[in-house]
């Protein structure tokens, strides 16, 4: 959902690599505490200790059983970011050769500085700014379309619950250390993970054009800064003119921290393994 005026250079042609039939997979930290569970229509998760099985179609964070999966790991370079792997299908070819195609994004994570008695209400108050947000943006255009809330939207523009969406909120949870879970995100952000203007996605804005990988890290820590004050945006927060602050962090005009080149709190990559039968 990120507001992306022009689009940006594209990215060098992804790596293709040979692996072995055993999955990568490892998890992070352990259990969440029952005082951080939050009201929520899915099963909370933590976004960072996790490994479970999705499916290709729209993916449930309930833990629906299929062939591709949902991972996370503490990194091994010391610079203490989480990695969110996720298999986004596979290709068959030749031979019984097959190609998988995964989304994987390191993240640094941040304190948001919320006790968890107070996360709740916390996360009330941000869903109502951002209700009030899109209402302005982009009320008009949400009744021009004929659905009845922005989910619906993107559920028929088929993003919703996609591998690249569940990939961005699983990313987000990460970003916030785990106190947010990722099916929160996919609730407050329905286009979350796409470039382009709220729900008017740019062509090649989504996975896997490279132009998106901007939009994974952009969309996360642009609502970090401004429904809870934090993170490299954090000046977007109780900003009156919001609306022309959109492209904060796409245009270097607006100062602060610029995304187009990428985030040192970030990684984000779109990959290809070869596996040989």
């Amino acid at each position: 959902m990120s507001k992306v005026s022009r689009p940006v250079p594209s990215a060098p042609r992804l790596p293709i690599r040979a692996e072995s039939d055993t999955a990568r997979r490892s998890t992070g930290d352990a259990a969440r505490q029952s005082s951080n569970a939050l009201r929520n229509p899915y099963q909370a998760l933590d976004g960072l200790d996790l490994a479970k099985a999705v499916a290709r179609r729209p993916m449930s964070l309930d833990g629906t059983a299929s062939a591709q999966s949902v991972a996370a790991k503490a990194g091994r370079d010391g610079s203490g970011k989480k990695t969110i792997r996720v298999e986004t299908g596979v290709t068959q070819g030749p031979f019984g050769v097959s190609v998988r195609h995964h989304i994987e994004i390191s993240v640094k994570p941040l304190d948001l500085g919320i006790p968890p008695e107070k996360l709740q209400a916390e996360l009330d108050r941000a869903v109502a700014e951002k209700r009030a947000d899109d209402e302005k943006a982009y009320g008009d255009d949400l009744r021009a379309s004929g659905h009845g809330s922005f989910k619906e939207w993107s559920q028929a523009k088929g993003y919703y619950g996609s591998p690249a969406h569940v990939a961005w909120a699983e990313a987000a949870s990460a970003r916030t250390g785990g106190q947010i879970p990722a099916s929160w995100w996919m609730e407050f952000d329905p286009f979350g993970g796409t470039a382009g203007n709220g729900p008017h996605i740019l062509p090649g804005g989504e996975y896997p054009s490279p132009i998106s990988t901007i939009a994974m890290a952009h969309d996360t820590d642009w609502s970090l800064g401004r429904h809870f004050g934090v993170g490299p945006l954090s000046q977007l927060k109780d900003a009156p003119d919001v609306e022309h602050l959109g492209p904060l962090g796409l245009d270097p005009r607006l100062g602060g921290d610029l995304y187009i080149v990428g985030h040192a709190d970030w990684d984000v990559n779109y990959g290809s393994t070869l596996k040989l039968p």
